[in-house]
């Protein structure tokens, strides 16, 4: 070795002692780790919540395509909304198709997640909306983590449900509602009412439509949800209407956040749950809430 250069390839002078330049130190190398580490706690929040804002655009997207099957079927059936469909044995799911036959009335209880999830699968696909769909995926929100937990623990497939004023179905009074929307050619400002949206019934499946507990009679017409509805996009949940354009709303109370939160991640928020008629929440539904009778 060329006695005239270090080991880092520096020249030095024959005399000079060698210099250890070559790395870093440990307080070096701790300092880079800290900057790392505060980094990533900073970028980290930001990109899960990119990641929620790309999974809602893909939500609307499935949401629109389920609310334009809803559509087509009224197209080729004189108008009419697909029935609330209520098989055999009493069971619904979503108001538009038959309880998978395995969920057993309740949450798929001492049944596989592998097994559970073909059944939800066969069942959508052996719906009355399928032809107008023909693809499962559509039929779930990819921000719904329920579909990763173990039956019987919040377990759930299929994230959107027909909301009840939507319900297509001939009781003369029910949730203190007097009707339901039947014929699409009925409906006097379809950009203005519900048809579909995220539900979060934590039984296994959206078992029947969304609804609201109201008041006969009222007016303007008062009611309580029933079940909490589902955020999967930063207290954001989307709605589908009548004329087939779908939307988000932010909701701002946060007793009604907290409720959408935790049934959203599987935890059972069953019942009903107060949102007060002072809220922007509550006027936003009571707005869009339309029914024959409605005020």
């Amino acid at each position: 070795m060329n006695p005239r250069h270090s080991f880092c390839g520096l020249p030095r002078h024959p005399e000079s002692r060698p210099r250890a330049v070559c790395g870093f130190t440990l307080i070096e190398l701790l300092v880079v780790i800290a900057i790392i580490a505060i980094l990533a706690a900073l970028i980290l929040p930001a990109l899960a919540n990119a990641k929620k804002k790309a999974q809602e655009t893909y939500c609307r997207n499935n949401e629109k395509q389920f609310i334009l099957g809803l559509i087509m079927y009224g197209d080729d059936y004189h108008n009419f909304v697909l029935p609330f469909y209520v098989d055999a044995n009493g069971g619904d799911a979503g108001g538009f198709y038959a309880e998978p036959t395995l969920a057993g009335g309740n949450d798929f209880q001492g049944v596989s997640q592998s097994a559970a999830q073909a059944n939800c699968i066969q069942a959508l696909t052996n719906s009355i909306l399928y032809p107008y769909i023909k693809n499962v995926a559509i039929f779930h929100c990819p921000g719904d983590t329920r579909i990763m937990r173990s039956p019987g623990r919040g377990y759930a497939y299929a994230t959107y449900s027909k909301t009840q004023n939507y319900g297509g179905e001939s009781y003369d009074n029910y949730w203190g509602q007097g009707a339901t929307i039947n014929k699409n050619s009925d409906v006097m400002a379809p950009s203005m009412t519900f048809a579909a949206v995220e539900d979060t019934d934590s039984r296994g499946f959206n078992e029947g439509t969304f609804v609201l507990n109201g008041t006969p009679g009222s007016n303007p017409w008062r009611f309580t949800p029933e079940d909490p509805l589902g955020m999967y996009h930063i207290n954001v949940n989307i709605w589908a209407f009548v004329d087939g354009h779908v939307e988000s709303h932010k909701w701002t109370y946060q007793p009604a956040i907290t409720a959408g939160l935790q049934s959203s991640t599987g935890q059972n928020e069953f019942g009903n749950w107060p949102l007060p008629a002072t809220t922007s929440d509550y006027k936003y539904i009571q707005l869009h809430w339309r029914f024959p009778g409605w005020h």
